[in-house]
């Protein structure tokens, strides 16, 4: 029985993707606060936890919601993204087609330098 490389290396980059685009701590902070806005854009009586936050920026919890919400869903442009790079990895037909995929994901990772101390 044959077993192709790719089909060796693609559980590995599945698994690369999904830990590269694994949600943290800030992205379910985002994600409750969000979905905080629309209750209160709705109509909703703002948590205290909700008012406090538009209270540190100076605002009412409307108008705090107003902004969060004409924000992108930062979470699904990330769940997005992650699951269009492992729709990508499944379908590579060779193993330079998971090296690309993998620089890509490097590449990213490496933020530019937008200012200097020195």
């Amino acid at each position: 029985m044959k077993i192709s490389v790719v089909e060796t290396l693609r559980p590995k980059m599945e698994a690369r993707v999904n830990q590269f685009y694994m949600v943290d701590g800030h992205d379910i902070a985002h994600d409750r606060k969000r979905t905080l806005a629309q209750l209160v854009a709705n109509g909703a009586k703002p948590t205290a936890e909700f008012k406090a936050a538009a209270d540190i920026e100076g605002v009412t919890p409307q108008a705090l919601a107003a902004t969060i919400l004409n924000k992108p869903d930062d979470l699904m442009t990330k769940e997005n993204a992650r699951r269009a790079m492992v729709l990508r990895v499944r379908a590579a037909k060779t193993p330079d087609d998971l090296k690309a995929i993998e620089a890509e994901m490097d590449a990213a990772r490496t933020l530019p330098v937008t200012s200097r101390f020195i």
